[in-house]
Formats: C-alpha cells, sequence, structure tokens
C-alpha cells in the first residue's frame, strides 16, 4: 500500500474543485507553457453509487488535480517529465503518434521527453503499455493546442491556425453576432471547455489492484463497462460540475471540445440547441477542420476520437417567438447532455441516470454588465 494513494472524496466536491484548480493554473500558464510535470499513481476512487474502486491517474504534483488538461501552443518544443509512481512499466502516448514515440518508463523511475506541440486543437494522452489497459483504468487525459495565428481573412478569433481554416469554419465565427441567426456576441476564447468521456469495468481494476499483467483481448478480459463518466465524474456530479457545465447567455458561443478516452462507443445528445461539428479526428488519422458545417443533434465518438463542437446558445426552437422570454418558467432554463447509448445512463449496472449525463444552462436573454 506503500505505492498508492487513497482517494477518499466523501463528495464530488473535493473532486470538482481539485479539477477546477488544475483547470484555472493551466489556463492562466497557456500563454506560455512548455514545461510540464506529471505523475503515474495508483489510487483509489469513489464512484457514484459510492462503490470504491482501484484505478491510476496521471497527477499534476503543484495542483494535486488528477488527469489536468494540458495547454501549449502549436509548434512550441514541449518538456515534460514523467513520474512512474506505479508497480509496473508505463509508456505515455499521445494521439496520432505511434505508440512507440516515447520511451517506456520502469517502475519507480522517471523521465524526461520533449516533442513539438501538434496543430490547434484537441488530443488524448494515455498510457500504452498493455494496449488499452492503462487508459482504461484512468491514466488519460486532454491536451489542447493553440495558435497566435487563428483569425479569419475579417479578424474574427477562431480555435484553430488560419492556414488550417476552412472557408465553411471561418464563415460561422465571422457570423457569431452578426446574423440573425447567431444574435449577441462573438466567439470569446475563454468560452472553450472540455468533455472527456470513459468508462470503468470494476473487474478489471480488481485484476489491475493484483498487479497481474492485463491483456483486454483475453476472454477473461472482456471489457463490461458498469460506470460512465465526464470529465471523471457520472450523474448528479457531472450535472453540478462548475467545469463540466456549460453556462451562459442567449449569443455567448461555447466551444466544446469532446473526446473518448475509453472503449465503449458514445453518442452525445444536447437538448435545447443543436451543435455545430467544427474538427474531427480519429484514433489514428490527423486533425481535420470540417468543410462542411452543419447541425448536430447527436454525434458519434469511437474510441480515442475527438471531435470539436459549437454550442451556439441561441434561444432555443421549441419556444416560439411570441413567448420569447418565458414567463412561467423562469431562467436559467436547464437543457440536458446525455449519451444516446443508452446504456451509459446507468451506474453500477442499473443506477438511472448515474451515468454520462450532465446539462447546459442557458441563464437569460442578455448579460447586464455593470
Amino acid at each position: 500500500m506503500d505505492r498508492r494513494e487513497f482517494i477518499g472524496y466523501g463528495s464530488a466536491a473535493a473532486l470538482t474543485a481539485a479539477f477546477i484548480k488544475g483547470q484555472a493554473d493551466q489556463e492562466a500558464e497557456a500563454q506560455t507553457a512548455s514545461h510540464f510535470e506529471l505523475h503515474m499513481e495508483e489510487i483509489y476512487e469513489e464512484l457514484i453509487d459510492g462503490e470504491v474502486v482501484f484505478a491510476l491517474a496521471f497527477r499534476d504534483p503543484v495542483t494535486r488535480a488528477l488527469r489536468p488538461p494540458l495547454k501549449m501552443r502549436q509548434a512550441t518544443t514541449v518538456t515534460m517529465k514523467l513520474v512512474n509512481k506505479t508497480r509496473r512499466p508505463r509508456r505515455f502516448a499521445i494521439t496520432g503518434w505511434l505508440d512507440s514515440k516515447f520511451p517506456v518508463i520502469p517502475a519507480g523511475q522517471s523521465a524526461t521527453i520533449t516533442f513539438t506541440a501538434p496543430p490547434a486543437g484537441t488530443y488524448i494522452y494515455h498510457e500504452v503499455s498493455e494496449g488499452a489497459a492503462g487508459r482504461v483504468l484512468g491514466l488519460h487525459g486532454v491536451i489542447t493546442t493553440w495558435h497566435p495565428n487563428n483569425r479569419t481573412a475579417a479578424g474574427t478569433v477562431t480555435p484553430y491556425n488560419a492556414n488550417a481554416l476552412t472557408p465553411e469554419v471561418a464563415a460561422l465565427f465571422d457570423a457569431f453576432g452578426e446574423h440573425y441567426d447567431f444574435p449577441g456576441n462573438k466567439w470569446d476564447p475563454s468560452r472553450d471547455i472540455i468533455w472527456l468521456m470513459s468508462q470503468i469495468d470494476p473487474l478489471i481494476n480488481q485484476a489491475a489492484e493484483r498487479n497481474v499483467a492485463i491483456d483486454l483481448s483475453l476472454p477473461v478480459y472482456r471489457f463490461r463497462p458498469r460506470y460512465f463518466t465526464l470529465n471523471g465524474l457520472s450523474g448528479y456530479d457531472a450535472a453540478h460540475d462548475e467545469y463540466t457545465v456549460p453556462k451562459g447567455y442567449v449569443g455567448e458561443p461555447m466551444l466544446i471540445r469532446t473526446a473518448n478516452a475509453g472503449l465503449a462507443t458514445h453518442a452525445p445528445h444536447v437538448h435545447g440547441n443543436h451543435v455545430l461539428r467544427l474538427s474531427e479526428c480519429n484514433a489514428s488519422g490527423k486533425l481535420k477542420v470540417c468543410d462542411n458545417v452543419h447541425e448536430l443533434d447527436t454525434w458519434c465518438l469511437h474510441p480515442l476520437e475527438r471531435i470539436d463542437i459549437i454550442l451556439p446558445f441561441k434561444k432555443p426552437d421549441e419556444i416560439p417567438h411570441e413567448v420569447w422570454p418565458p414567463v412561467q418558467e423562469k431562467f436559467p432554463l436547464l437543457y440536458p447532455m446525455h449519451c444516446h447509448c443508452e446504456m451509459s445512463q446507468t451506474a453500477g449496472g442499473g443506477n438511472y441516470p448515474q451515468g454520462l449525463v450532465t446539462h447546459w444552462d442557458l441563464l437569460g436573454t442578455q448579460r447586464v454588465v455593470a
């Protein structure tokens, strides 16, 4: 037990606070961040129904945040110290690059790696020494990259390098605040959040606790997820997490970086507004900024896939113009986000709706500036 740390959250509040603090610290350093340190640790995590499972996690040693999001500038040379505090060898990886790019780190040792930050977009960092086992056990997180040359020809800020922008995505960002369908404001880069999805099969976690080799291709390790998480949270906890729940007023579009670190396919579905797909990337392909931007009711996320979307924060279509703003239904208006792969809505094999579900909050018709 001396190599492991027990994480007894008791409630989601402690986890939320740690996650938000890590995000805030990363954001504060985002303009210059090129040095990172991550520790790979053995922990115990309390799930939404009170079940406690053995797990693995990357940890920021300064903020103590688990699976912290990392933000870096495109083409910057990044230096990262990796400390392996687990009992097995580990290998760090980033989606889109060969699993063998970085060295295997023996148990109890550390290594420093360098790499060039990839093109502006969304990526998953994870662990690959035993295939997908490490990331399914919790060794995963999200990298976001940006580039200072990120404006359209009209001068509108976007999430992507101008050289990679398609005319369609550029036109969408130019339309915010100018088009009758998108009244309000341009996209603000601070309105940028992550939805990282994963799943937990307690039997695999129990095997890892015994420190045995895990080969997920063997029948004995057949993956049967019983818990489904969003940013490490489920159900009620995810729906009340300040980092996970998008909030804003009409005319305040938000970028949501959706990513799947698990083995099950998800189909996120947002009520109240349709979303617009900006970019996509599968497990091995290069990031593609979309050249056909259209509204989505539901989108598919395969394992290790990332899709960036915009939630426009417009008047919900089901509310007639004649009764807008609503009088009987008071702001904020809360709309759910859930996965249409329905087994993911449960926890422990039946507790509904304690799986991959949250909501977004429409706070009002316009923000009042003091």
